[in-house]
């Protein structure tokens, strides 16, 4: 063996032994921060969603803060099957714009995704007239009594935490949070929202697409897909491009400027009303009007109908069931006073109300509700 040949082999083999000895470590590149609204009657779902979140993919640092009832208030941190606590506190309160914000600054990444976890009620409670029952992440201050809710936020609160420092994502794991108002109104705080427009089950996300997941695309549409799979096509879930919303309020504007010009009344049109509770609300789905206007008798509303559903499908960038369209706007009920009591809530979305000729049109139907 010539010298030259016992070099090379020499140098193979250390080659080897420390290419058996590397050691891969993963960084995480992106925060999943679930703000956990638990202070409620929902306090009893929140363990299972920690199991379900155990073992995420190393590229995601999963920290979640949890506002409980019972229990002490936590920060912790999921790393594999380990839940890492971070702080402790005596009373967290998940209805106060502050403290989200000071979760958000303290553990956020370049790619944030933020899931707002607990009951919703829309926009409701957006005004000053704020009620018990309205808004999202309802906190009952640990008052016996789960249903006495003190504080909650409204749209405009976690506008006011997110506008100038935007997340990737926000989701909502809560009941009818999937309205164009609501969109509307966060697009410059997410660059994607996650919402439903339809009731969510107490046992919500099924987090363990954590598990699976690659990639910020890759885990919505792997969000959507579980989602999907565990609930069926009774319920409902979509990934909204913020990016892609303009379409549909241009052609809200059109159709709103087309029937008051013809003094068309939107209360002519068979659509799906939303039901919360089992009972009817104040809040329609879009596509369904969409798809009323296309079939209705009037050449102009027929083509306008084809463009809003189609603009509103441009931006769905995933939902399920797949043929939903999974929207709502309000549309009070003629002559219902408790649909318009929500009036002075809807008039304080105010980059909706200032863009939108929605509020126009509602207005001349409210005069004739009267």
């Amino acid at each position: 063996m010539t010298t030259s040949t016992a070099r090379f082999l020499t140098l193979s083999l250390l080659l080897l032994l420390v290419s058996a000895c590397v050691i891969v470590v993963y960084f995480p590149t992106t925060a999943f921060l679930v703000w956990f609204a638990a202070d409620n009657d929902l306090e009893g779902y929140v363990e299972g969603d920690l199991k379900e979140m155990s073992y995420p993919a190393p590229w995601l640092d999963v920290v979640v803060a949890i506002d409980y009832h019972k229990k002490e208030d936590v920060l912790m941190r999921i790393v594999e099957n380990e839940r890492i606590v971070l702080e402790k506190f005596e009373q967290i309160n998940s209805g106060d714009p502050e403290q989200l914000r000071n979760f958000l600054e303290k553990y956020r990444r370049s790619n944030t995704v933020l899931v707002i976890w607990n009951h919703g009620n829309w926009w409701r409670g957006e005004s000053s007239q704020r009620v018990s029952t309205k808004g999202v992440a309802y906190d009952s201050d640990g008052d016996p009594n789960y249903f006495y809710f003190k504080d909650f936020l409204t749209i405009n609160e976690i506008k006011g935490v997110l506008k100038d420092n935007p997340v990737t994502v926000l989701a909502f794991d809560a009941c009818i949070m999937g309205t164009f108002e609501i969109l509307w109104e966060l697009k410059d705080c997410a660059k994607y929202i996650v919402a439903s427009s339809k009731e969510i089950p107490g046992t919500g996300y099924d987090y363990s697409f954590l598990r699976v997941s690659s990639s910020v695309s890759n885990l919505l549409r792997k969000m959507v897909e579980y989602y999907g799979k565990r609930y069926g096509s009774g319920y409902s879930l979509s990934v909204w491009d913020t990016g892609k919303l303009k379409p549909i309020m241009d052609t809200l504007n059109e159709i709103a400027n087309y029937m008051l010009e013809k003094k068309l009344s939107l209360y002519a049109y068979n659509v799906e009303r939303r039901k919360s509770n089992g009972k009817d609300t104040e809040m329609v789905e879009l596509g369904s009007l969409a798809r009323a206007l296309m079939n209705s008798g009037d050449e102009g509303l027929k083509t306008l109908g084809e463009k809003l559903l189609n603009s509103i499908k441009s931006a769905r960038v995933y939902g399920t069931p797949s043929d939903y369209t999974d929207l709502l706007i309000y549309l009070p009920r003629l002559q219902n006073s408790q649909d318009w009591s929500f009036w002075n809530d809807f008039k304080a979305l105010e980059d909706f109300c200032d863009d939108s000729s929605w509020d126009e049109l509602l207005e001349s139907l409210k005069g004739a509700s009267r």
